[in-house]
């Protein structure tokens, strides 16, 4: 029989249409050494976000879990075995892996290297309520190990926003409701801190962040600074005509603050400028809302003209 090379195993298995990892199973995180190309697109992740990432963080439970547990165990064993795990997507969605784990021994006896075979699985609808709060249960974990403040403006941070908004939109595909992300731009902040500094553009906007967590008070609601002179916010279970008095009400409250701006070229009192989109129903990821949210900030702030005075709501 002809022997195949290892390039030709190699590209064998980039190109076969079953997920498959390679994984290090010497400490308790178990790292990922290899993905093919068809776990990437099941998991949502490229080659480079896989590469040296613990495998079994992307598991759909705590990281303490009984099931992982026991599965380290039996990986301890160096004996092949079956298992069955919910993931979590990129994209926040939860998926099956019905796995096949295969020691792969080296010259020396090792058999720290594991080959995991996933293959999909629809969830049974009874399993589902019990999946959702354990993503939740490790939403929370993890959230709790994020910078979750802004310094600034004493709002959620951003990477703790997306966090928590991939999983609001991963519960709201599976159980419906509408999800709105607002924006709000300052578009002078940087003339308002070159004419009177850093702190005082810093205390601006601390002041703007406190008209916006204070228009959005319900538990549910996020209010989070989402980047040097952005500031977001995130409601759920209101229509589009809701959301726009909203809006229009963040944007009245910043005006009547007063804030001078002595050099502004577009009024001498700073403003906010605020959109909003909503989620599709039919099902999107955290990139393509934020997309659209920013792409609708544009469309808004063209041309950028003053808002009209107005008494705050």
């Amino acid at each position: 029989m002809a022997s195949i090379s290892r390039e030709l195993l190699e590209e064998i298995v980039a190109l076969s249409a079953e997920s498959l990892l390679v994984v290090d199973a010497s400490g308790p995180e178990v790292a990922i050494v290899y993905a093919n190309p068809a776990y990437e697109s099941t998991s949502g992740y490229s080659s480079d976000e896989l590469a040296g990432s613990a495998w079994l963080s992307h598991a759909a439970m705590e990281d303490d879990a009984p099931e992982l547990q026991q599965l380290r165990l039996r990986l301890a064993s160096g004996s092949a075995l079956e298992f069955s795990l919910p993931f979590l997507r990129k994209d926040g969605e939860i998926w099956l892996g019905s796995l096949r784990l295969k020691p792969l021994k080296s010259a020396d006896g090792d058999r720290r290297l594991w080959l995991v075979q996933h293959e999909n699985r629809q969830i049974p609808a009874q399993d589902g309520a019990e999946l959702l709060k354990r993503v939740l249960s490790r939403a929370r974990h993890k959230l709790a190990t994020l910078e979750k403040v802004d310094p600034v403006t004493g709002l959620m941070s951003r990477s703790a926003l997306d966090f928590t908004l991939r999983r609001e939109l991963a519960l709201a595909r599976r159980g419906g409701g509408a999800i709105s992300l607002m924006l709000f731009s300052v578009p002078e902040l940087d003339v308002y801190r070159q004419t009177f500094g850093d702190n005082a553009a810093d205390s601006c906007l601390r002041m703007i962040g406190a008209q916006i967590s204070g228009t959005f008070r319900r538990s549910t609601d996020l209010c989070a600074r989402f980047d040097r002179s952005l500031l977001a916010a995130v409601i759920r279970g209101q229509d589009e005509a809701q959301a726009r008095q909203l809006v229009t009400l963040v944007e009245r409250k910043a005006r009547n603050l007063g804030l001078h701006n002595p050099r502004g070229r577009m009024g001498k009192v700073m403003f906010v400028r605020g959109t909003f989109v909503q989620a599709e129903p039919s099902g999107e990821d955290l990139d393509g809302l934020i997309a659209r949210g920013l792409a609708a900030l544009v469309a808004e702030s063209s041309p950028a003209l003053p808002l009209p005075a107005a008494s705050a709501g």
